[in-house]
């Protein structure tokens, strides 16, 4: 019985470890999609002179993920007569849970609402390339420092699990 709770204490704490290791490893990944969702934006923008509820609705249908679900609430807080810097915001602090991003992260992509539909075509685009240049390089240091976080967490879920059936025992 004693080999049993020791044995689940270590895959149990080992799991824990992998999970959080997952998360760090979705970061630049999302940081990514990020990047392609405001180009996205930028050419619906600029060149499509799209207004922004449908840019926002066609976004939510070429992204995936997070992102789609993201733009989906977006599109839809327009569409109520919210203006764009709140509904960004609000969207931000709504879908911020299911994102893996830290707040560094966010606080570079809440950027993007201070922009939106407040100044013609042509400064929204001068805006959105200077944002995403930011996450640019955010998303570099996080593929630099993802990988060494995600086999630190790796190890330390396993061997936490260890440290702690052989102070119980």
């Amino acid at each position: 019985m004693i080999w049993a709770g020791a044995f689940l204490l270590i895959i149990g704490c080992g799991c824990l470890g992998l999970y959080r290791a997952a998360r760090i490893r979705k970061r630049p990944a999302e940081l990514r999609e990020c990047l392609t969702a405001l180009a996205l934006l930028d050419t619906e923008i600029y060149w499509g002179s799209t207004p922004l509820p449908e840019a926002f609705a066609i976004l939510r249908e070429r992204t995936d993920g997070v992102w789609s679900v993201f733009f989906a609430e977006l599109s839809e807080r327009l569409q109520k007569g919210e203006g764009a810097n709140s509904a960004w915001n609000a969207t931000i602090d709504h879908q911020l849970p299911h994102f893996c991003l830290k707040f560094g992260d966010w606080q570079v992509i809440k950027d993007v609402g201070k922009g939106l539909g407040r100044s013609d075509r042509q400064e929204q685009h001068k805006h959105i390339e200077l944002v995403k240049q930011q996450i640019s390089l955010v998303k570099e240091q996080a593929t630099q420092s993802s990988e060494k976080q995600a086999h630190m967490w790796s190890y330390l879920g396993f061997l936490g699990g260890i440290a702690g059936v052989l102070f119980l025992i």
